[in-house]
């Protein structure tokens, strides 16, 4: 039997799951709008229903994602959308397209991370935060708002926000399921970033907030053999192995040639 097409979810094919955690380096704040309470903090940070910080997968996705928007979209302009270009694509008929128009005339981002014609191949788990390490930490700060035509403080605009104190760690896992090869190296490019210590997630990043430093684990990969009873047995057992150098590196080669493919046609590039 044939395989599925690689735009396909029909089946699965393919899962490269990766795990670690995320050390906030300054303090952090992911915002759960204002507290209607008198006595509280004006602004409070988002917590579970056992009162600890957590961060939404969906904020992960976010940051990764306009990320690598920005970058992309230094080399290949076209292949980053903004609001406009997504309505214009959907005036067009995009959402009523085969699968394999809408694969090929897609972006690069589309596909990895969705857009509304098509569903994203990348998975983020809650980061919940690491109860073995957190204790019921957060702190208190003062800020104010400015007048812009003025430049001085607006009167009665004092105000107190929550933050996550730097030092917290948090559980951090993402998938990517029936991943192209460019896709695979391209997210794992993404994330050397975060593994550095150069990201920002959450509010107030002007003022210095939300610099986090992922701490990988493992990775596991696990490709699936339509011939192969074993290799689905591995993917329900959770098992998989780490990626080699080899295929990592291969995985990033075709990253960089998806991307000069791309670059390629642009105005003025042909």
């Amino acid at each position: 039997m044939a395989a599925e097409p690689i735009y396909s979810f029909a089946a699965l094919r393919n899962r490269l799951t990766i795990r670690g955690a995320l050390l906030a380096q300054t303090a952090l704040r992911i915002g759960a709008g204002r507290d209607s309470s008198v006595i509280d903090n004006d602004l409070p940070v988002l917590r579970d229903s056992r009162g600890a910080p957590l961060i939404p997968g969906a904020s992960l996705k976010g940051a990764l994602r306009a990320r690598v928007e920005t970058l992309i979209r230094a080399v290949a302009p076209a292949e980053a959308s903004d609001l406009q270009q997504i309505e214009e694509r959907m005036r067009n008929g995009m959402a009523d397209k085969s699968d394999a128009e809408v694969w090929d005339e897609s972006t690069m981002i589309d596909l990895t991370f969705g857009a509304p014609w098509i569903a994203g191949r990348i998975f983020f788990k809650d980061a919940m935060v690491d109860r073995s390490l957190w204790f019921g930490q957060f702190e208190v700060r003062n800020g104010v708002a400015l007048n812009r035509d003025t430049e001085t403080v607006d009167q009665g605009k004092l105000y107190d926000y929550e933050v996550v104190p730097a030092g917290t760690r948090f559980d951090f896992e993402l998938s990517i399921e029936n991943g192209d090869d460019w896709q695979l190296g391209m997210v794992l490019l993404a994330l050397r970033p975060w593994e550095r210590g150069e990201m920002q997630i959450g509010g107030f990043r002007s003022r210095g907030l939300g610099y986090v430093r992922l701490e990988v684990r493992e990775r596991r990969f696990v490709a699936l053999d339509p011939g192969n009873p074993d290799t689905l047995l591995a993917l329900l057992d959770g098992a998989g192995d780490p990626p080699s150098d080899k295929q990592i590196a291969g995985w990033v080669e075709a990253f960089r040639a998806k991307l000069r493919e791309k670059a390629a046609k642009e105005p003025g590039n042909a």
